[in-house]
């Protein structure tokens, strides 16, 4: 195939995508040439989006995002840090007036395409491991990142590729067909083949460029394009391999990116593993950064009352450069640091996680011009996060609400309405005791990715609590479960969504009437009770729920015992929890007809034929709870059960319910002690090791005081002296020089 050479009009700079070396030899690389034009790797549609990545107002890191309209999760985002060669490139074309054109495929084309199998050629691996470099990023760090002195590095580097990608590395496919089956509403995609067109568009840009009459253009791309970007085939080749792209309507944005999440690959399809240790690279001469680095250790460790003196920086500065020197590196690299640093600096294993986190991957999130693009969505939530004083930012924060103030109630509405949305940006941590009343704990952490899930509640509404209400009615209209539509009543009021009220609980209402079962209806009553409970809490009228509430109870107390047959033990188990999920609903009100319906279930449960043990123990044990029976009563049972001929598990599952709760129920009830302890010691060995698991599952939910003071107790009952008939004196003489010895004690 004739190829056409771009010739000397067109300079190629390979870089890696992420790289302080490259990013600073490329600067200095476009300085010396003055390009007329500038080519970048990126989809076409980011001409639009650079403005906002060079705004003074944005920080790094920060990401260019695409997403289609019509299905806003097929997104791709191009991230960049200060560290970039493309975003360093950027500046220089805005300092120097050169305009900047892009030239990879469309996004509106590859949010089309499903890439299915392939990944890139495994020659760099082999390189590296010719080169005696355990990674291809050690490797490329030091062939490129560590030059101080960019001369030739681009040309070697195309040298390099060229080498590795072989002759046919400009060569064009067949056209042929793009797959028709479709993958998730796009067309699937080999990984070869999606190279191939990513490579014939760059070079439909370049050849475009040069028709153009551009006399010195500028092209940065991935390092492994080069080759293929050098001579040109013919151009109907390309064209035929175009056609037929799938176009999609796309949108792009900046959004604000994190160092960590720099760490991963997405857009180019490369990924940093160091960025915080690469920004300071970037940001400091050569020279210093060995020095710089390990300072920031010591500054770390001091922080973290850790001992960290200058003798010992300086003496960790002077191992690295010397573990340099033997691998024949010209300076240090990230891992000659670290091992220095582990050798001299740090004695406490555990700052390394911490280290690695903030001198390694960094904490680092950027921020976006407040003119770039955004949905109606976006704009109402920023409003309301700057209005409620909330920190938007990669930072994993603890959070703590008091409800009776307004501004953290609506703090806590707007979590709420969030999480709804599908927006997790907080998790909520339940906390019980006194402060969960007017108190909630949240963890909220801004992740980049939560941007495509707040587009994508777009469809709901233009603000948050429009979009937050539709969303909860259309839930709330294709729900059938009756414990999946209680937990939206409450979302709903937790959320003060005025509008969504009235028809939940309508729907609440519709399936409540209808519903038969137990286990739904005993689900469904624990977020209603919280509604009803702690409704004023949140300002919110919860008297429509009451109703609703009033009837489902009844129906389930009624209904519970017939439920407690003919289970088996995982199934009793997990009816066991629905027994204390509604006892703690009682306790939640005084009203004295609850406490009767529900007194009556128990007792309905405790003495059912075909019941299952369990929860026959378990019901007597909720029953003394509450008062109605004693410990003497609780006891007679036990013996009850012993003396009925029923077989050892059974009585075991029957105490494993009754001591399902406070072990202090043991500690206090002097019958029910003996009782337990009585059928313990009858139980026959053949059969012990079997309801054994059972008991130790009973003791193990105890609390650790509880246990110790039930062992003391279980001590006091056994035999105060040991029988002179058992004792063997001459034996015992034996190992008393050993205790003596151990005790310190000298010898006779």
């Amino acid at each position: 195939m004739q190829r056409t050479p771009v010739g000397d009009r067109v300079r190629l700079f390979g870089i890696r995508h992420h790289g302080p070396g490259s990013a600073r030899s490329l600067v200095a690389a476009l300085e010396e040439w003055r390009p007329q034009l500038l080519i970048v790797e990126g989809p076409v549609e980011a001409t639009d989006v650079v403005p906002h990545l060079l705004d003074e107002s944005a920080a790094t890191p920060i990401a260019m995002l695409f997403y289609a309209v019509d299905t806003p999760r097929w997104a791709s985002y191009y991230p960049l840090a200060e560290f970039s060669p493309e975003l360093q490139a950027f500046r220089w074309a805005g300092r120097n007036q050169c305009p900047i054109r892009f030239m990879d495929l469309p996004a509106s084309a590859t949010l089309g395409f499903s890439e299915t199998g392939g990944s890139r050629s495994d020659a760099l691996d082999q390189v590296a491991e010719a080169s005696e470099f355990d990674t291809v990023e050690e490797w490329w760090e030091h062939l490129v990142e560590r030059r101080s002195d960019p001369c030739d590095l681009f040309a070697g580097i195309e040298s390099l590729m060229g080498a590795l990608r072989g002759s046919d590395a400009s060569d064009t496919p067949d056209a042929g067909e793009n797959e028709s089956e479709e993958a998730d509403g796009r067309k699937p995609i080999s990984h070869a083949r999606y190279e191939a067109l990513r490579e014939a568009h760059m070079r439909r840009t370049v050849r475009e460029a040069l028709a153009e009459g551009f006399e010195r253009i500028a092209v940065v791309c991935g390092a492994w394009h080069v080759p293929a970007l050098r001579s040109l085939p013919p151009e109907k080749l390309d064209n035929a391999l175009l056609k037929g792209l799938p176009k999609l309507k796309i949108r792009g944005t900046v959004v604000p990116w994190t160092f960590d999440r720099l760490t991963y690959e997405s857009g180019y399809g490369a990924g940093a593993t160091s960025p915080a240790y690469f920004d300071l690279v970037f940001r400091t001469p050569h020279a210093d950064v060995p020095t710089a680095w390990l300072l920031s250790v010591a500054r770390l460790m001091r922080e973290e009352d850790l001992d960290a003196s200058p003798a010992s920086v300086i003496e960790a500065v002077r191992l690295a450069d010397a573990l340099a020197g033997l691998r024949g590196r010209p300076r240090p690299g990230l891992r000659e640091l670290g091992e220095s640093a582990a050798s001299v600096l740090i004695r406490d294993q555990a700052i390394w996680s911490l280290i690695n986190r903030r001198l390694v991957v960094g904490e680092q999130m950027g921020s976006v011009p407040e003119n770039a693009p955004q949905t109606s969505l976006q704009s109402d939530l920023a409003a309301l996060q700057k209005r409620l004083r909330l920190t938007v930012d990669g930072t994993d924060r603890r959070l703590e609400l008091d409800l009776r103030g307004d501004i953290d109630l609506q703090r806590s509405q707007l979590l709420h309405r969030l999480n709804l949305l599908g927006v997790p940006w907080g998790s909520h941590e339940r906390v019980g005791g006194k402060k969960g009343t007017f108190h909630e704990h949240w963890r909220i952490r801004w992740e980049p990715e939560l941007t495509i899930s707040l587009i994508e509640a777009g469809i709901h509404g233009n603000t948050v609590l429009a979009a937050a209400s539709n969303c909860a009615i259309g839930k709330g209209q294709i729900a059938t479960d009756l414990s999946e539509i209680a937990n939206l009543v409450e979302w709903v009021l937790t959320a003060d969504l005025p509008d969504a009220i009235s028809p939940t609980i309508a729907k609440l209402e519709e399936i409540a009437a209808t519903h038969a079962d137990v286990a739904g209806l005993a689900d469904a009553l624990p977020p209603l009770a919280a509604v009803v409970r702690y409704g004023t809490v949140r300002r919110t009228n919860a008297d429509q729920v009451m109703t609703v509430l009033d009837a489902i109870f009844t129906r389930l107390c009624v209904g519970l015992p017939g439920a407690c047959v003919s289970l088996d033990d995982d199934s009793a188990h997990v009816m066991g929890k629905r027994l204390d999920s509604v006892n703690v609903v009682v306790g939640l009100f005084e009203d004295s007809e609850k406490r009767t319906q529900w007194l009556v279930a128990l007792a309905a449960i405790a003495h059912l034929q075909g019941g299952h043990p369990f929860l026959e123990g378990k019901a007597e044990r909720l029953r003394f709870d509450l008062g109605e029976v004693d410990g003497n009563h609780l006891s007679l049972r036990l013996r009850q059960a012993v003396s009925s001929g029923a077989e050892t598990r059974e009585t075991a599952a029957f105490v494993e319910g009754l001591l399902d709760g406070p072990g202090a129920i043991l500690l206090h009830q002097e019958h029910l002690f003996r009782a337990v302890d009585e059928w313990i010691v009858q139980i026959d060995g053949s059969v012990f090791d079997e309801v054994l698991p059972l008991i130790r599952r009973s003791v193990s939910l105890f609390t650790k005081a509880e246990r110790r003071q039930i062992g003391e107790r279980v001590a006091g009952h056994l035999p105060g002296q040991i029988q002179t008939g058992e004792f063997d004196a001459e034996r015992a003489k034996r190992v008393l020089p050993v205790v003596r010895q151990l005790l310190g004690i000298p010898h006779e």
